[in-house]
């Protein structure tokens, strides 16, 4: 059997797409939450979801989405682009979000596999591979599986603590670490491995000009395109650089 494992799309449909065209075969998908924001490309990245069958994790981004009151307080560029995308989403895309699972313990590939989007409310936001056995373990928000997949913190990478082994199969759609790819996990027969692919994002920085109230902030909109096209999807900032430089996806 052949399991897709992706997270955190963000929008971004040309990544997506790219991931689908690589992998032949899926029996089941695996999706760990963030559908949409900050990449536009929200009815297309919803209509190639629909394409596949599994299990399906609200993120906070989802969250956001179906709360859009979340909005509030965010930085005028931030806001405008947010609720420029929210105004253009159809219907049925809060109708399908909203029957996603919040996480938990579910049944996969004959093995008891923990499904969470990653996001560990009131401790340090991003669980990443440096994060304490703790920490990590917080992921899991009490469920005990010899796997847990997890997204949210954009970066490949895998831990095992005693006989649980902890994985991210970092973006889809927004790379933080320094790489133009789509990163996502396929579990085969149990095992698992990270891959990734690299995609043509001309097509989203198409999508970002056709956004007319971002005209007066080209300088954010510029911003944007470039954390795409470096790989580094909220600004060449720590920690990714560190992690970038380590080698992680």
């Amino acid at each position: 059997m052949k399991v897709l494992v992706i997270a955190d799309i963000h929008g971004n449909a040309e990544a997506l797409r790219a991931v689908l065209d690589n992998e032949a075969g899926i029996d089941q998908t695996l999706f760990l939450g963030d559908t949409a924001y900050p990449c536009p490309q929200v009815q297309e990245t919803i209509d190639l979801l629909k394409t596949q069958s599994g299990v399906f994790i609200r993120g906070n981004h989802d969250e956001m989405a179906l709360n859009p009151e979340l909005l509030q307080g965010r930085p005028e560029p931030w806001r405008i682009l947010y609720e420029a995308i929210y105004k253009n989403i159809d219907q049925s895309y809060f109708d399908y979000i909203r029957d996603y699972e919040s996480g938990g313990q579910f049944h996969v590939d004959g093995i008891d596999i923990c499904l969470q989007h990653g996001y560990v409310h009131g401790k340090i936001r991003h669980v990443l591979p440096s994060a304490s056995d703790e920490l990590l373990k917080s992921v899991a928000r009490g469920v005990d599986c010899p796997i847990t997949l997890f997204g949210h913190s954009h970066v490949q990478f895998r831990r095992k603590i005693e006989n649980r082994e902890f994985i991210n199969p970092g973006s889809v759609g927004q790379n933080r670490c320094g790489h133009l790819l789509a990163c996502y996990g396929v579990l085969t027969d149990g095992m698992f491995e990270h891959r990734q692919v690299e995609y043509d994002p001309r097509p989203l920085y198409k999508a970002f000009d056709q956004i007319k109230s971002l005209d007066k902030h080209d300088n954010f909109r510029d911003w944007l395109k470039e954390s795409i096209r470096s790989g580094f999807g909220v600004g060449r900032q720590e920690p990714w650089v560190t992690f970038a430089a380590q080698g992680y996806f």
